[in-house]
């Protein structure tokens, strides 16, 4: 597949600051209009995620780079699978998805990790296990298995985010039948 052309999950195209760089290195949160900016979602959208416990509340109405992180990578993969998959996918690395103290790999490294395969250059199916091990060389587990879990997760997130992009095309192909 091609490079994105927008951070996954975002309509924030891609750059080579980072996506979560500039935004959290001068704050200590942002605020849901600026979530709602960066993801293209209604802010009804992420309350009811908070309200069903897929995100954690803000504090003093400010979202922390974990949140921001942890709605965008709901955002992408939520084109591919229901909600409720979405929800055991992540707490397949990261357990109760309201405790940090139990995640394999904060979300944020989790998506930092996504955005360096997918942005790594043209990335093909036979390479996608080569390229999780490379990223993931200096990983320590938190426990025996650990590291399996995430490559597993990210995996199905990296085909997730392609299977994306083919009903995108699939869509635009069919848009004048």
């Amino acid at each position: 597949m091609d490079l994105p052309a927008y951070y996954p999950g975002t309509v924030v195209p891609v750059s080579p600051v980072g996506l979560f760089t500039g935004l959290f290195s001068v704050t200590n949160g942002i605020t849901l209009s600026q979530v709602c900016e960066i993801t293209g979602l209604e802010p009804g959208t992420v309350q009811n995620w908070i309200k069903r416990g897929y995100v954690s509340h803000p504090v003093d109405r400010k979202y922390s780079k974990e949140q921001l992180a942890r709605i965008v990578l709901i955002n992408f993969l939520r084109e591919t699978f229901i909600i409720e998959k979405v929800a055991n996918l992540l707490s397949y690395v990261n357990g109760d998805l309201l405790d940090d103290s139990d995640n394999i790999m904060d979300d944020s490294e989790i998506y930092q990790c996504l955005c360096d395969i997918l942005l790594s250059g043209d990335l093909k199916e036979d390479e996608v296990s080569a390229k999780i091990d490379e990223r993931l060389a200096c990983f320590e587990e938190p426990y025996p298995g650990a590291k399996d879990r995430l490559k597993l997760v990210l995996k199905a997130m990296i085909y997730a985010w392609w299977s994306a992009q083919y009903k995108a095309i699939a869509n635009s192909l069919t848009e004048n039948i």
